[in-house]
Order: C-alpha cells, then structure tokens, then sequence
C-alpha cells in the first residue's frame, strides 16, 4: 500500500481497500514484519515492570491499573467497540472493510464520512472533486467536510487516575482530538532502560482512553518537546558524552534518539489511526519548532527516515513561529503555525508560505507559563484575558475566510511533579527556572475545573457547528442527532484539612548519612558535574536534584588566621556552602560564578549545589549540565580535587524514612522564622484522615516560615516550592492521600516553621 506522504506530487490514488473474511484477514508482508520486529523488542528490551511505588513519577494508586484492564475487558465485550479504521459490514457476512486516512498536506479539505449502518467515522481525504464518486469503495458517496479541533493534555502532568476525567472535560468542549508529547527522559531515564508501562509512563492506557473516548490524537514524539519541560524532554545521560550536540545529526545524538525510537515506534505504529481500528493517532509532528533552534534539513530528514522506518505512516507535519516556518519545515511535509493573537497576520504568513495546504495551529497558547520570581502570567506579552481570548477564538473558527484547524495549547496544564520543570536561559539574560504548577491559565484548570476560557471555547465551538451544519461532530455517541450541545462539565470538590504540625527532623548531616537518602562516591579528579558522576558511579543517580561535595583535607592549605577565599568560575544553580557544620555562604540561581571566605579554623567544607531544571528553549541547550561545572581554587592558586560527592535525587524510600528528632517549638515561637544554620533539613508532618469522604484535591500551604525547598506527599515529590511566588501552593491530587495515616515531608534549605496547612484554594499568582 502506497503511503501519500512519500509522493512528491499530489497524487489522487486512494489506497485499495479490500474486503476480507474477518478470521482469514491476511497480514501483508510489511505488517507481519513490523508485528514480529515489535514482539521481539518488547521481549528484548530492558522495558521496566516494576511495582507500585509512590517514591517517583511512576506513583499509581495499587488498583488503577487493575481497574484499566476491566475496562478494556468491558469494552471488548461490545460490538460497536468505535473502531474508527475498520467498518463492521452486515454482522452475518463477518466481514471487515477498511478505509484510511490520508496526507492533509496537499490539500485544505479534511472530510469524513459516515456509514449509515454503522455509528462510527471514517475519514475520507478529498484530493480532488472526481474522487467523490470514485472514491468510496462500498458505494456510499455522502461525504461531509471535518475540522481538527484539539486541545492539549500531557498525560505526564497529571495522576493516570484523572486521565478519563480530563478527556471526557475536552470532549465536552466540543474538542475531537487530543494532542500530546512524548518526553524521552521519562520513558527513557537511564540509557537503555525504558520505562512505558507503569503510572504517568503508561502511554499505551492512555492511548486506549483516548480511543475509547471516540477521539482522535495527535502524538508530537521528537526527542526534543521543549513544554516548559526539564530539558525539553531530552534524558539527561545524553550530557555525559562532552561533544554532545542534540538536535542534530551528531552521531551519538542520533544513535541515542534510534534506540528509544525501537522502541517507541512500534508501540505507537499499533495505536495509529489506519492499524485495522487499533487507535487513534492521526498526526506525528516530526520536530518541535526546529526553525526556532536550526535549519539543518538533514536532520529533520533523517527524523522522517526512521519514523517510516518504523511504520509511521498518518500525516508528518512540523510546527513553528510565523517567523520561522521556512526553516523548520520540510518541502513535502504538512507545516503549520504557533502562536497567540494576531491572529490575521499568523494565518497569512502561513498561507503565504504555503497557499495551497489545509491551514493549521499546531499551538493555539490559551495562557502563558510562570517563572520563579516573576509574575503570573495569562498571556505572552502581558495579560490575556478572557474576552481578548474569546475575540480572537472567534476570528479564527467564525469570522475567517479560511478553513483553519486548530489545537489550544494548553487546554489543560496540569502539574510539573517532582524535578520536571525547566528554564531559560538566554544569551543576554540570568537563568530563570519555571514554577512547579504548569496552570497556564488554561481552560481547564491545574485541578482540572472548568474557567471562563473553557466556556467561551464551548460556546464558540457551538457557533462554528451552527455556522457550519455540514461539519461532523465528532465528540458523542454516532447514534444520536449529528449536533453538538453543551454539557456543562463537572467541579472537582476541594477539601481544607487545615493546619498540620511538625513532628520532627533530620539533620543535613543525618541526611547525608542515611543511606535510604543517599550514597557517596570519592572523587580524585576534581568536583564533577551531575552528568560526569553518574557517568562515572551509575548507580548514584545523579541526575536530578542536589549534589553536595565535601572536603576534608581544606585545613592543611588553612594558615593561622589569614583570610583565605575559593572560587568557582562555573557553577549551577543554586548553592549552600557549609563550615564545620556552620552555613557561611548562600549564592543566588542567577549566580553563574563564586566566591567566598573561608574561616581559618575549617576542618571540612561542604558545598550544596541546587539542580532547578535544565533548560527547555534557546540556543544554548547543549550547555545544560548542573552543579560545579569548573575547578575549584584555593586563593586562586590551589586546585581542590579531593572530594567525597552526594547525589540527593529523593527517588525511593522517602516513605522508609525512621528515627525522627523530635521538634519542640513553644507556642509563643510559634510565628518565629527559624533559621537553618546548620545547613538544610528534612522535615517530617504526619497526619490522619479518619472520614475517606472527606479525601479530595488539596493544596499544600508554606506560611511565611518556609522559604525554599522540596515537598512530599506519602513519598510521592509534589515538586518544588519557594517563598517568592509567584506560586505559593502545591496542588495535591486526591488520589495521593488515604483514609488513616498519612505524611508530609519538607526538604528545607533555609527557613522553617512549627506547621504547615492543606486549603482548599490555589495561590498561583501572588
């Protein structure tokens, strides 16, 4: 079968459709080729089924999974299981007709077409008029025009347990797709151990959910997805090798993005659109914003070369600025735009760059994300309101000339868990890391509710229907009207568990010595980086995190009570220099060099060094390594290269944590801010919840005792918090609390309090 998107010219042959007996249906060669190649990776791979555990971004509640697979079950058992590819002919006949989606890129019309006999789609592609008789293969020749209308959900951004209720949210927005990217560093964190099956890595069960909602998915799966994501998506490891250059076509980059490509592609291969009613997936974008980053057309070849490698072969399209369309988009492949406002001048450079192709928003942005900080933000280039939001939405779907397809980005934001928000850094300005909550003042909510935004889209989206009756509406049972109505969706309840006290403490110095925490390696050679010492040690992940080095051998260069400094000329990001145990140092994240005094009297010196996120956009993405990145000089003379390293990576046993030192604060220190002066400290607050009805969303609340650090929920890492905002909560989902005993942690770097409290409102934008 010939896939139009590898024809140069617009050809109109449609693939053949053929219609077999559904037990004797025969595989072709290539497919049974790709089944054998796909069976024999899952079995070859080093693919992780590890157990349930709430210490990582894997954290799944112990039944979800369980509850997935009946699902599946019950829905196999229907007849009318919405196999968007294959169309059940006359149940007698047991026979199986398939039709296929086709490239969009030559042409502006989209339609689908519906079987009278059946409840279900099937996209039909008109390449040109004559095929509107010739076309069909079962005699039909009803065909009614579509539009892409999508909305973004990072399955990675929040619980799998709250999937259905995102997507069912979207599809009564009158959205019809979903759309998504694909992190490598969370499905491939180490090299060589692939991790697609368990928690917010179960991309499959998301898939299946988005199939069953009856709608479509556009998958962006390039190696780099930027997202305002830790390094864009892209697996730190990669940093290990020193000559490394990502997003091109170095050959260890591209050796690298292969292998997780053996193994992702086939997975996504089955889930496509044409694979005989197996998925959803109409769309692969091929990179992300490429023109903004480079303009090699080879690189951007060889990611297509192995996509259809691997049997990709719905439509490829690209997605970048106005701006830079021409460099980051390949001659014969679909490119479309991002952008906010101006909606005129967006849509007409893209019609000018390509006239006669379907137009497209890859990234309409509802919103806009927050740095540590600075402000909140709703738009790009200051506040974008709802109404300014509504107007140019209307312009888009009601008042243009154009026939336009459109994905909202974000349509929900969710949360960045854990170590997973990124940062910028540009040449011309300081490093700025991203807060933990990815809101975006999007239409749904961090929480998931429903704001003005998520309203006006349904009521444009209405319009558009009313304004265009011959549209499908694709986001309800095929068995009812072909209208869309509104839906109002539903409130997620908060609960307000109040004030929880601490209970107690570690010290740093028992941090650094619990070895559920932590393990240390000697280094002879200079204080590595994160990367080169989990280059050197795999097994201490240093990754992610905090990376501390301690020197004990500082007091043979000590002479009498002379004043003696070190400096380190790179260092990032954030960091806490401690003396005999004193805290004599505190540097800024915006601090890319050191310097400071060290007292005479120093038998150890230890250094923390704070990783806030790699960044995620700009030019400089190959420089993204963390922690002491330069030598360390004694009086600008003496090399330091003795040092014990720690890696505090907080990736399992948070929960396993004993042997607390009791914190006694009197009530009248009750409001006193306590100063860490003994270096950072893990707090400990548990908690009971007698009633499982009163479990629901929370958000944990840091009074003004608290200034930086890292939270945690039954081991679960909420993310990071600090006292600048413009975020001063974190959202707790419900499902990471439980009826009984529960706990929070704090890893606190400089402040702290007597308690802590859970509310039932955010603070995203203080």
């Amino acid at each position: 079968m010939v896939d139009c998107l590898s024809c140069q010219s617009c050809c109109g042959s449609l693939r053949s459709s053929k219609l077999y007996p559904k037990e004797k249906r025969p595989l072709s060669r290539k497919r049974a080729a790709q089944k054998l190649y796909l069976q024999q990776q899952i079995q070859n791979s080093n693919v992780e089924r590890s157990t349930f555990s709430c210490d990582s971004l894997s954290c799944v509640s112990s039944n979800v999974q369980s509850k997935t697979k009946r699902r599946d079950a019950n829905n196999n058992k229907n007849t009318n299981n919405n196999n968007n590819v294959s169309t059940s002919m006359a149940d007698e006949q047991n026979h199986v007709l398939e039709f296929y989606l086709f490239d969009i890129s030559h042409e502006r019309n989209l339609n689908l077409k519906i079987d009278s006999n059946d409840k279900r789609l099937i996209i039909f592609y008109n390449i040109s008029n004559g095929l509107f008789t010739i076309g069909i293969r079962n005699g039909k020749k009803k065909i009614r025009p579509f539009r892409i209308l999508s909305g973004s959900l990072h399955y990675f951004r929040v619980l799998p347990q709250s999937w259905p209720d995102r997507i069912e949210k979207m599809k009564k927005a009158g959205l019809n797709t979903i759309e998504t990217y694909i992190p490598w560093n969370l499905h491939e964190p180490e090299m060589g151990t692939y991790k697609f099956t368990e928690g917010l890595t179960d991309l499959v069960s998301f898939l299946k959910l988005v199939h069953q909602h009856q709608m479509f998915t556009i998958i962006r799966p390039s190696g780099y997805i930027c997202a305002e994501w830790e390094w864009g998506g892209l697996p730190s490891w990669l940093l290990q090798d020193d000559h490394m250059r990502v997003r091109s076509t170095h050959p260890n980059f591209l050796k690298a993005l292969r292998n997780y490509y053996s193994i992702l592609l086939p997975i996504l291969s089955e889930h496509q659109y044409n694979r005989h009613g197996q998925g959803s997936i109409i769309a692969f974008q091929i990179e992300n914003e490429y023109g903004g980053y480079g303009d090699d057309k080879n690189y951007l070849e060889a990611i297509r070369s192995i996509y259809s490698e691997y049997y990709l072969n719905e439509l490829f399209f690209t997605s970048d600025n106005r701006f830079d369309l021409a460099k980051g988009a390949l001659d014969d492949v679909w490119a479309t735009v991002n952008f906010q406002r101006n909606v005129k001048e967006n849509i007409d450079k893209l019609v000018e760059f390509r006239p006669m192709h379907h137009l497209m928003i890859s990234e309409y942005w509802t919103g806009w994300f927050d740095y540590w900080g600075g402000t909140h933000q709703t738009g790009q280039n200051g506040e974008y309101s709802a109404k300014d939001f509504e107007q140019d939405l209307e312009e888009i779907l009601l008042n243009s000339k154009y026939e336009i397809s459109l994905n909202f980005y974000m349509f929900f934001g969710g949360t960045n868990f854990g170590f997973t928000s990124g940062g910028h850094h540009f040449p011309t300005a300081k490093y700025s890391p991203l807060v933990t909550s990815y809101d975006y003042d999007a239409p749904l909510s961090e929480a998931g509710d429903p704001t003005d935004k998520y309203f006006i889209i349904q009521n444009v989206i209405k319009k558009f229907y009313e304004q265009n009756p011959n549209l499908i509406v694709y986001n309800h049972e095929r068995a009812i009207d072909d209208k869309f109505e509104i839906i109002k969706p539903s409130i997620s309840k908060k609960g307000a568990l109040g004030k929880i006290n601490i209970y107690g403490s570690k010290t740093f110095e028992q941090i650094l010595n619990d070895d559920i925490l932590t393990k240390k390696y000697s280094v002879h050679n200079g204080p590595l980086n994160m990367e080169q010492v989990k280059a050197e040690n795999q097994t201490i992940g240093a990754s992610q995190g905090f990376i501390v080095y301690t020197n004990n051998k500082i007091q043979n260069l000590l002479k009498g009570n002379e004043e003696h400094f070190i400096a380190i000329p790179a260092v990032a990001d954030n960091t806490i220099v401690v003396a005999n145990g004193k805290v004599i140092f505190k540097s800024l994240h915006t601090d890319n060099s050191i310097k400071f005094t060290v007292p005479s009297d120093t038998l150890n010196l230890t250094i923390i060094v704070e990783n806030m996120g790699r960044i995620n956009y700009g030019s400089t993405l190959d420089r993204s390594r963390k922690g002491i990145l330069d030598k360390v000089l004694f009086d600008n003379k003496i090399e330091l290269t003795e040092w014990t390293v720690h890696v505090l990576g907080f990736r399992q046993g948070m929960s396993s944590i004993t042997d607390w030192n009791k914190l006694n604060i009197d009530d009248k220190d009750a409001n006193t801010i306590n100063d860490l002066t003994n270096g950072p400290q893990l707090f400990y607050a548990p908690f009971h919840i007698e009633n499982e009805k009163t479990i629901q969303n929370t958000y944990l609340s840091l009074n003004a005792q608290w200034t930086k650090g890292v939270a945690f929920i039954n081991g679960f890492n909420l993310g990071r918090y600090w006292s600048i905002g413009p975020q001063l909560t974190l959202y707790i989902p419900k499902e990471l609390l439980f009826k009984g005993f529960n706990h929070i942690q704090l890893f606190e770097l400089y402040t702290y309090g007597k308690s802590i409290e859970l509310v039932d409102t955010p603070v995203i934008h203080a």
